[in-house]
């Protein structure tokens, strides 16, 4: 599960990226990732037990020129990432290698049992999506912070 950033736009936008030079576009781009991810754990913060879910976030350039990057979770740290961002139909939870499923609760520091659960299903919080979606308007910010520096403004 990942998003991947990379510079492209309408011609026009291009063009200006072009006079920009190409050292300028990596910085405006790599801050764009940080700010992005930066948005998507906010976001991913606000579902946390074990903190797993934050911590599986990462940003890494996926081209070698640093014109492309990945933001995205390493499923093997939170495997549940998947389900709590695009969430989950109505299901049933059975146990895989015992006779019932037991969890935390009951009452008095005790536990709960049962030989299976119906879980009503997660709509889900597609914290990537939106912080994607905000990508283009963070990376224009940066370009034109750029172009006002190199213009001495």
């Amino acid at each position: 599960m990942n998003v991947t950033l990379a510079s492209t736009g309408s011609a026009e936008f291009m063009a200006v990226l072009q006079r920009l030079g190409q050292p300028l576009q990596r910085q405006a781009l790599a801050a764009t990732v940080a700010d992005v991810e930066e948005v998507a754990g906010e976001l991913a913060g606000l579902h946390t037990k074990t903190g797993a879910l934050f911590a599986s976030l990462y940003a890494k350039p996926v081209s070698s020129d640093g014109d492309v990057w990945e933001i995205g979770h390493d499923l093997q740290r939170a495997p549940h990432a998947l389900f709590v961002h695009w969430g989950t139909k109505p299901h049933v939870i059975r146990p895989k290698k015992k006779k019932v499923l037991r969890w935390a609760g009951g009452g008095a520091g005790g536990f709960a049992f049962a030989r299976e659960v119906h879980h009503p299903g997660y709509a889900g919080d597609p914290w990537l999506v939106t912080a994607a979606a905000r990508a283009p308007a963070i990376f224009e910010r940066h370009v034109r912070a750029r172009i006002a520096q190199t213009m001495g403004t």
